[in-house]
Formats: C-alpha cells, sequence, structure tokens
C-alpha cells in the first residue's frame, strides 16, 4: 500500500526548515541542499514541493504571516465573555491569564469591565514582540526576509503585505481602545471605517495608530539585539504604558 503524505504537513516542516536556518545561519544558508538536511530530507523532496527556491522562500514568509495571525485571533477571542485578568498568571508568557468571577455581573464595576478588552488589546501586541523563544525566532526570520526584500523582487511583495497587515491591525487597536470595541470583534478582522473612527483625547486616531506600528517595529528590532530579561520587560511596560494612555 503506497505511503500517504500530508503534503502541507510537509511543505510547513519544510519552511520551518527555512526558519530554523535563516534564524541561525541568515537567509543565504538556506538553500536547498541545507534545508533538505535541517528537514531530514531528499532535495528532490523539497523541489517536488517546492519547485524553486523563491516559491519555498515566499511559502516561509506566508506561514509566519498565518501563524502570528492565528496567534493573534486565539489570543483575542480566548473567552468571547472574559472574566478579569489575573495578573500574577501573566509572569511567563506575558499574556493574561483569565480567571472566574462569579460574582453578580451587575456589581461589576466600569472600570473592571473596560480593564478586560484592554488588557487582551495589550496582550495581542505583546504576541508581535519577541518576548520568548518561539516569537524571538519569527522576529530574527522576519528580519532575515526583510532585509532579503529590498533587494529581491521576488520578496518584496510579502514584505509590504506584512507592513499593510500590521498597520491594519495597529489601527483595529486604537480603534478598540478609543471606543471600547470588544477585543473579539478586533481579533475576528471587524473595524470602523476610517471617517466613522471616533476622535481620541490623545489626539488623531490614524496618527496614534502609526505611533504604535513605530513602537512596535522599534521594540522587535531592539529586543533582537537586547534579548534579556531586563529588556523584554520593559518593552512589556512600554506597551502596556501606551495602551493605559488611551482609556
Amino acid at each position: 500500500m503506497p505511503k500517504i503524505i500530508d503534503e502541507r504537513a510537509r511543505r510547513e516542516a519544510i519552511a520551518e526548515a527555512v526558519w530554523a536556518i535563516a534564524s541561525r545561519d541568515g537567509l543565504d544558508g538556506a538553500t536547498v541542499r541545507a534545508v533538505a538536511a535541517e528537514c531530514g530530507l531528499s532535495t528532490g523532496a523539497i523541489q517536488h514541493s517546492f519547485p524553486s527556491q523563491a516559491t519555498l522562500q515566499q511559502f516561509a514568509m506566508e506561514l509566519i504571516v498565518e501563524r502570528v495571525t492565528e496567534r493573534l485571533t486565539e489570543t483575542g477571542t480566548t473567552d468571547p465573555h472574559p472574566a478579569p485578568c489575573d495578573e500574577s498568571a501573566t509572569a511567563n508568557h506575558n499574556t493574561p491569564a483569565l480567571v472566574s468571577d462569579h460574582r453578580n455581573p451587575a456589581a461589576i464595576s466600569v472600570a473592571e469591565a473596560r480593564a478586560v478588552p484592554d488588557k487582551t488589546v495589550t496582550a495581542m501586541l505583546l504576541q508581535l514582540l519577541p518576548l520568548d523563544k518561539e516569537r524571538e525566532t519569527e522576529a530574527r526570520v522576519w528580519a532575515a526576509f526583510s532585509t532579503a526584500a529590498l533587494t529581491n523582487p521576488d520578496l518584496a511583495p510579502y514584505a509590504r503585505k506584512m507592513d499593510a497587515l500590521l498597520a491594519t491591525f495597529c489601527r483595529r487597536c486604537v480603534e478598540s481602545l478609543i471606543s471600547g470595541m470588544p477585543a473579539d470583534d478586533l481579533a475576528a478582522g471587524n473595524s470602523r471605517s476610517a471617517k466613522s473612527a471616533p476622535t481620541s483625547r490623545a489626539g488623531d486616531p490614524a496618527a496614534i495608530a502609526a505611533h504604535l506600528h513605530a513602537l512596535l517595529d522599534g521594540l522587535a528590532l531592539h529586543l533582537l539585539v537586547n534579548p534579556d530579561a531586563a529588556h523584554r520587560r520593559q518593552a512589556t511596560a512600554l506597551i502596556r504604558s501606551f495602551v493605559a494612555a488611551l482609556t
């Protein structure tokens, strides 16, 4: 009986091998031969799944976007009616852990109700920073791809796509914080139009979103250069301060 191969799973495993090499040796080191050795496949098997190195690199970039998007969605929709967050549970993963609250909902204060989506937005923003090994690898790989995209026309559209997705996400985060839109709407991709976006006391929402985008880009690069715990704590505090300033 012929062996059944999950082609999607194999393509993802190959892409993950590209990530490992790019993170360790740079994108130039991710040759077909090196990728084959990394994931334990023959060069023929690699070329069967990806007819060219360009298609392999493009898929590897797309998969990073897909994984990050999935993680953001999971973070934003952990509980459609979340209870207050337990700050003491965030030490290891930098994302809020939801705890039960069995009080009468009417007894929950407005401040507590508003704090829940704010903390969810904070958690989603922190997912974009290299605060653990998985996210550090993603950030290192994306930095390698972005640098290559400056001179590689095959990769440039994917770098621009990621930048546009991040810009859109930042705009939705700002809209959510200003308007109080539920965090599960944010994770699902619901957004107000630019004309209907409310004006914040802090200024123009579009300018605030651009500020957030630049902050995330800068912190990500800073943490790649300085990945120690102290700088990670500082970056986390900066994101929380940014969110707090809008609420």
